[in-house]
Order: structure tokens, then sequence, then C-alpha cells
């Protein structure tokens, strides 16, 4: 089967890992990349702001011209922000099946509005889109119950995974163990919530805390923390698994502007055997076995209280974080499952051989 796999394709966890895996099962993908249209400092606010401008002209043209000569059984849009209701209307009429992902919350601007302000011009194309599309997949629940409120067709969870080939056990090598080994890592972006103050006590609490992240770690929210922690730099490839596995204990912080129960990195953290502290919520509770398969905290006392218990008894720990790993392989938390369950949503509804 051919499947036409739209969106930016600049990071290797989305779009090409979802590709690798439905290739692994015996599909041809055709990308179609929507970051070939944004060059230059123009081609920036053009797809920071989806103004009908040339740039958001031309790939809905061009998307269509890829259709009509590939003639893909679906169009998938991966977080579909510049791609117009027509356009999935047309390709609705050609007889392809039209399907959307979008891994960020398009409803916060509307519900909580504390998004960079840029989002509140973001997802205007792709909310007038959502009741064109013949499925919809969404990262969390939340989204799920405003699509269908909007009158989406339908709308549906599909939740993040870990990737096998990436997110896997690693021996460092002693010539990284200065780089990587610590007591308690955390590896993500920062947000204005407590987790500034949950490291702050794990520092003060004299663990060795690592973070490595983005450039919004900067001396103006971190304060006296940022010579504790400079540099902080992002992990990429290898060295994203290699900062987990060379922690004791891996952090697992959850996004308030993205209304998330769950992150990838609850997935990604047991895939590589390491024990996830994660904050706690029903979603996590209904996924682990507390204290058995991963550890939750619900204030910043009760953090520095499991972290202690968890670096003073590696056993414990160990155990812990084996049993975590082995959840989330029963449970088809890879990639490969999570396409699978793409494949069968689709064919619910659809005479086509989607397996």
């Amino acid at each position: 089967m051919k499947i036409l796999i739209a969106g930016d394709w600049r990071w290797p966890i989305y779009e090409q890992a979802f590709s690798q895996a439905l290739s692994e099962l015996g599909h041809h993908v055709i990308p179609f990349s929507f970051s070939d249209y944004f060059a230059g400092r123009i081609g920036h606010y053009q797809s920071a702001i989806p103004f009908p401008g040339p740039a958001l002209l031309r790939i809905n043209k061009q998307l269509l011209k890829k259709a009509s000569v590939e003639k893909p059984e679906v169009v998938f849009v991966w977080r579909g922000t510049h791609i117009l209701p027509g356009t999935i209307k047309q390709l609705n009429r050609t007889g392809i099946l039209t399907a959307s992902y979008n891994n960020d919350d398009p409803f916060g601007s509307r519900t909580h509005g504390k998004v960079p302000w840029h989002h509140h011009l973001l997802w205007f194309w792709y909310l007038l889109s959502l009741n064109h599309y013949q499925h919809n997949f969404f990262y969390r629940q939340v989204n799920v119950d405003e699509a269908l409120a909007m009158g989406a067709l339908h709308a549906k969870v599909l939740k993040p995974y870990f990737i096998p080939w990436l997110h896997r056990p690693m021996v460092l090598p002693k010539v990284e163990a200065s780089r990587f080994s610590c007591d308690v890592v955390f590896v993500g972006h920062y947000e204005p919530d407590d987790r500034v103050n949950h490291l702050r006590a794990l520092v003060h609490s004299r663990l060795s805390v690592k973070l490595f992240g983005g450039r919004y770690w900067t001396p103006k929210v971190l304060g006296d923390l940022y010579s504790y922690f400079a540099p902080i730099v992002p992990t990429e490839g290898d060295n994203y698994a290699k900062a987990l596995c060379g922690a004791k204990v891996c952090l697992a912080f959850l996004s308030k502007l993205n209304r998330d129960t769950y992150t990838r990195r609850c997935l990604e953290i047991p895939a590589c055997g390491r024990v996830m502290l994660a904050e706690r919520t029903d979603d996590l509770l209904g996924m682990f076995g507390e204290d058995k398969e991963a550890c939750f905290f619900s204030s910043t006392e009760e953090l520095v209280t499991k972290a202690k218990w968890l670096v003073e008894n590696p056993n414990i720990a160990d155990q812990i974080a084996q049993a975590g790993q082995r959840r989330v392989w029963a449970d088809g938390h890879d990639v490969k499952s999570r396409v699978g369950e793409f494949l069968d949503a689709v064919n619910r509804n659809n005479s086509g051989p989607f397996k």
C-alpha cells in the first residue's frame, strides 16, 4: 500500500520513525516535506504563522500534484498547520483516504491561552480542516473530546511511542562517563511550572543532578542553578539514550501547556532500561504499577524522598527499571505496534487492505 506522509520531516522521532515502521511492515511511504518550502528568514515566519502567502499556497498546490502523480491510498498529514480545508476536500473527492495526526495541543490557545503568542494563529487552518479529514489522531484524550465536540468525523487517541533503534539500554564508554553519569537526570524542555523548583530541591539534597535541553534553559529561568548545570545542551541521536542510561534515576516532567498526562519520555525511559520518576497522573498509574514498574511523585518533598530512596537502593531501582522495560514492550508502546494501531483504525472504517 502507498501512504503519503506530509509533514515537517525534520525530527527522526516523528514522520521518519513512523515511516520506517510502515516500511518494515511492507508498505510504501511517499514523503512530502513542508520544511522544503520555508527557507530563510521569510520562510521562518511563514512556518510560524500560516498566513495565506506564497509558501502556504505552494505547499497545498504541490501536495495535490504529488497525490495526483503518486496515487497513494492514504494521505497522512502530520501536524498540518499549513494545509487548507479545500485541499483535504479535494483529496477526498479523488477517493484518497485522508488522515491527520497532532502530537501538540491544538486547542490550548482556546482553552487556557497560556501558549506562545504565535499559537493563537498557528492552528487556524488545522482546526478548520478537522471536520474534513476522514480520520483524526491525537496524542491525548482531551483533544479527542474537543475535536468530536467541534464536529470531527473521527477522532482517536494515538499515544506516543518509543523507537527501539534509538531508545535502548546502552553501556557508557569510560570516556563518556563524566559527561553523563549522575544520580538524577532530566532531559527535556523548560516550562514555567514547578520543574525549576523540583530541580533546585534535588540539588540542595546533595544528589548529583544533570540537565540536558534546549536554549530556553537560560540564566533568567534557572537563576543561581544555571552555573551548576551549565553548559546545558540538547542531546541528539545516541546521546539521548546515553544521557538516560548514565543516570540512576530519570525524571519525567509533564507539559502543563499541552495538558499532558503522559509524554513520550514516559515510554523512552523504561525502554532504555532505566527507572522513571514521573509526575503522578491517573493515566500513568494505569500504564505502570507504582513502585513496581515506575515511580511517581505529587510534590517536591515526595520527589526528593523517592529519588533518594532509589539512589540508595540500586537493586530495587534496577528491578523497577527492568519491570518497566518489560511493561512497555508487553503493552505495545513501540513505534511498530503504534503504527499497527493506526492501520487497524483506518482499516476499521475502510474496505481497503490497510493492514
